[in-house]
């Protein structure tokens, strides 16, 4: 074999790796000793940058951004690889176990057992949710949720399995004062009540990674406003939110993991409270300290704008989900 030359693409080597294509200069792709050697790569590396990136990304915020477009990319995932790499292994742990049929957005919140401590809580909440539905009968208003049409956990489950009814019945009643919608909201009611919204939560949990990449631009925009001097690029800002929210889905995955672990050790869940608490406070130091490494203001400038970023993060955050429960209910 020549090892002057790529056995891929025949360009000079100068090196273990070829500057065109990139291929490693193995001695034999045949040896068995190739192949563990890959394989151990590929178990220690993680794409040559994963566990240095989560090294950063945890323990160093603003630093990747930082980094990034100091044009020291090399030794890091990119931005948008690890956004979706932390997502993709959220969701999917997520949609896992006991609570799968509603993810992040569930409304079967009584089927699963409660704790003695919040025994009390739950039957208040389903006191107060009766009253609700009693008043809305008498004023004839569609019903989107009741208790009393499923008495037992068992019964619900056989019933659409996520703790509310819609009445089939009520569905023609349905009025907004955009009359071009109501007819779709209509067929939805309709559609929606054969098996209880079922359809409707899994395909509303399914979008919600679709509707974050709308979601980041809008805020990558209110950073433009907000930082307009000195000059940012767009894109800086856009990828300091891909790197934020990584830090926060990992920071969620943490609570996920916990939260399993307080299933199968219930002396855990004392500790899920402060665990939730520590996890709020670390995410707003997070993007507090992130914004100072990155954008160089000083301590009270930064607290004025993330105060604004905290606004209209709730803002944009609900105009986005409800538009996309309005898009799945009237696509799914």
């Amino acid at each position: 074999m020549d090892r002057a030359t790529c056995a891929n693409c025949a360009a000079p080597l100068a090196g273990p790796y070829c500057s065109q294509c990139g291929q490693h200069v193995h001695e034999s792709s045949r040896s068995v000793g190739t192949l563990f050697h890959d394989a151990w790569h590929v178990v220690t590396h993680v794409d040559g940058r994963f566990w240095q990136t989560i090294y950063a990304l945890a323990f160093r915020p603003g630093r990747l951004t930082q980094e990034y477009f100091a044009e020291r990319r090399a030794r890091y995932l990119p931005p948008v690889r690890l956004y979706l790499v932390l997502s993709v292994i959220l969701f999917a742990f997520a949609s896992t176990g006991q609570h799968s049929r509603g993810v992040l957005f569930d409304l079967d919140s009584a089927t699963t057992a409660p704790t003695p401590g919040r025994a009390a809580e739950i039957a208040k909440i389903k006191e107060e949710a009766k009253a609700d539905i009693a008043e809305a009968r008498a004023r004839g208003l569609p019903i989107i949720a009741s208790d009393e049409d499923t008495d037992e956990e068992g019964d619900k489950d056989k019933k659409g399995g996520f703790g509310f009814r819609m009445d089939a019945a009520k569905c023609a009643s349905t009025h907004t004062d955009w009359k071009w919608l109501e007819q779709p909201l209509r067929d939805v009611c309709l559609r929606n009540a054969a098996d209880h919204g079922a359809g409707f939560i899994r395909a509303l949990n399914s979008s919600i990674p679709k509707m974050m990449f709308v979601f980041l631009p809008l805020m990558a925009l209110v950073m433009l406003l907000l930082y307009w001097w000195p000059r940012h690029y767009y894109v800086e800002h856009l990828v300091f939110f891909l790197h934020t929210h990584a830090a926060i889905f990992m920071l969620l995955l943490i609570e996920l993991v916990f939260s399993r672990l307080s299933a199968w050790r219930p002396f855990l869940t004392r500790a899920g409270p402060y665990l939730k608490l520590a996890g709020v406070l670390y995410c707003i130091w997070y993007v507090y300290r992130a914004m100072r490494v990155y954008y160089g203001q000083g301590r009270w400038l930064t607290l004025t704008k993330i105060s604004v970023i905290g606004f209209s993060y709730m803002i944009f955050l609900s105009i986005t989900f409800f538009a996309t429960a309005i898009l799945v209910a009237l696509i799914a």
